[in-house]
């Protein structure tokens, strides 16, 4: 017979197995039990359930795993996600592997650390703030009374160097995509290069860009969107993931000038006239795949042009620490790149600006000269 303990469970000696059985009604009618090698053991789940109906605190048992929650949360509550978050996010559910299978209601702070410890800094700090978003939905949802990840210590991202071209390294690659012995497929992609270099877009911003973002007159560009291909899905094009995102940039004169060049061999092309309008696209009018730019053009024209290979974006990186050196605000800077915040342009580019400390030492004798 089962022993009553105050009229809030009861407390049962099972033979079959050797165990005291705990057992409980839940507030839902639910009959929930629970084995234990000691008595003690036994009341004090008993006590910690009532202290969680006491503090409003208490969840009714459940036996859905993590990955289960996982695949439940993306398909309920992420369904209007960027396509290309939610191929991190089956990047990230392919990590999970090693905890996936353990109940949600049993994953404790430091199960999960352990867990995130044994990936690197970068997949660990991913995965952490998609964890985190997973387990607070499941909280509002009364699945769980504590989301495990307050006690989790934020992994570090390790600090990527900031790798930019000289000046010098700039020209080779100009004057070999302007030579004349240079072959054609390789020249054709000057335009592109150039405004990466003198503007600071990303190649999907560039590679999704269409004239009519383009105003000749005023001599600007409007960045509105960027593209990117995934495989098994083709072209997303998206707007920026920020206000900040979408942007007028000015031109430089001699940019404006390989514009009207440029677009007056394009309006040749009957792409141009019935295609979809990108200013970079392929013989069919459809834009290019950014892997694509990089394999085929951009590392052949570095090695021809006899530069050490830097991706496609230390291009971005160049014309932000440029500008910085030769002193343009911090605030016009960030607004240029995009950037949504000021300090993210300091952070990423403070640290680069060339000949920096020369700089300042020739104000200070400027300043304190006599």
């Amino acid at each position: 017979m089962a022993k009553r303990e105050n009229g809030e469970g009861s407390i049962s000696w099972d033979k079959a197995r050797n165990k005291y059985r705990a057992a409980f009604i839940d507030p839902n009618k639910k009959r929930i039990y629970k084995r234990f090698d000691t008595r003690e053991e036994a009341k004090q789940w008993l006590n910690e359930i009532k202290s969680n109906l006491f503090r409003n605190e208490y969840v009714s048992p459940s036996n859905i795993t993590l990955g289960e929650w996982i695949l439940e949360w993306l398909q309920t509550f992420k369904k209007d996600i960027r396509p290309m978050t939610k191929v991190n996010y089956m990047v990230a559910i392919k990590h999970l592997k090693p905890i996936e299978n353990l109940l949600l209601q049993d994953l404790t702070p430091f199960t999960i650390q352990k867990f995130l410890n044994t990936l690197n800094n970068t997949i660990s700090k991913r995965i952490y703030f998609f964890l985190n978003a997973a387990f607070k939905q499941a909280q509002i949802l009364n699945m769980i009374s504590k989301n495990p990840m307050d006690g989790i210590e934020i992994p570090r991202s390790q600090k990527k160097e900031i790798k930019i071209f000289t000046k010098e390294e700039l020209k080779k690659i100009f004057d070999y995509l302007k030579a004349d012995t240079t072959p054609t497929h390789y020249k054709e992609k000057y335009l592109l290069i150039l405004l990466a270099a003198t503007t600071g877009v990303r190649i999907g911003e560039l590679l999704s860009l269409k004239w009519e973002n383009i105003n000749l007159t005023l001599g600007t560009i409007s960045i509105t969107s960027t593209i990117q291909y995934i495989a098994k899905i083709g072209f997303i094009e998206n707007p920026p993931k920020t206000n900040a995102g979408k942007r007028i940039i000015t031109l430089a004169p001699h940019v404006i000038n390989e514009l009207k060049k440029y677009k007056k061999i394009d309006e040749n092309n009957l792409v141009y006239l019935y295609g979809s309008g990108y200013v970079f696209h392929t013989q069919n009018g459809t834009p290019y795949c950014a892997t694509n730019i990089i394999r085929k053009y951009w590392k052949p024209i570095l090695f021809n042009a006899g530069v050490p290979y830097r991706n496609f974006h230390a291009l971005r990186h160049t014309h932000a620490t440029q500008l910085l050196a030769d002193g343009i605000p911090i605030l016009e800077v960030s607004k240029r790149l995009g950037h949504s915040r000021a300090s993210n342009t300091l952070n990423l580019y403070g640290h680069a600006i060339p000949n920096l400390d020369k700089d300042i030492a020739n104000k200070i004798t400027k300043i304190y000269s006599l």
